[in-house]
């Protein structure tokens, strides 16, 4: 966890991190990172979505409903790319509830310069919705653009779900985090095999 009480991004894209701000979603206990439109707010400015001077503003609209709408637009991102992940057909209705958020926030947006001479949607304003907005964006883009071949589902058996972008050259990367599930992992192959010679 960082110092601003957030989960370390570790999923390679905006997208997944947020969809990941549910953690250890099949386990007994899934940590939420995101109670309230402040936690919202907060997160964005976080993963360097907004400023700290428009998080400061949009925190004080503290609003239920774009919040709502930002956790269902993670549900459905969550939906989405573990279907990708595991090679499976997304659910049409998450596809769609992204569809209809991406819609809502390009249609807030403007055409701005970005690196290497391409354009990229800028967000301005103090709307409360502009802390998913961007979300929303790479959801779409990376659905469109990719690479979808390298999205995973975290392999750890303890209940993760956690989603990442496999970078590795050989695409051998099975968990979230080395440090993390991944030790778990290495652990419990260790106490099998101390079982397995006990026998």
């Amino acid at each position: 966890m960082s110092e601003s009480g957030f989960l370390e991004p570790f999923g390679g894209a905006v997208c997944l991190d947020f969809a990941n701000t549910l953690d250890g979603r099949a386990t007994a206990q899934p940590t939420e990172y995101v109670h309230t439109y402040v936690d919202l707010a907060g997160w964005s400015e976080f993963a360097g979505l907004i400023d700290a001077p428009t998080s400061a503003r949009l925190r004080r609209h503290d609003s239920e409903a774009s919040l709502r709408t930002a956790l269902n637009l993670r549900e459905a991102i969550f939906e989405v790319f573990t279907a990708v992940g595991r090679g499976e057909t997304p659910p049409a209705g998450s596809l769609d509830e992204v569809r209809q958020r991406y819609a809502e926030a390009v249609a807030s947006a403007r055409l701005g310069p970005a690196p290497e001479g391409s354009f990229t949607w800028e967000f301005t304003g103090d709307q409360p919705d502009r802390a998913w907005w961007p979300i929303a964006v790479d959801a779409v883009r990376l659905l469109t653009q990719g690479p979808l071949n390298r999205v995973k589902v975290c392999a750890a058996e303890a209940g993760c779900i956690g989603l990442f972008l496999d970078t590795s050259k050989n695409r051998s990367r099975r968990w979230c985090t080395m440090d993390g599930c991944g030790v778990e992992a290495k652990v419990q192959r260790q106490a099998r095999r101390r079982q397995a010679t006990r026998r």
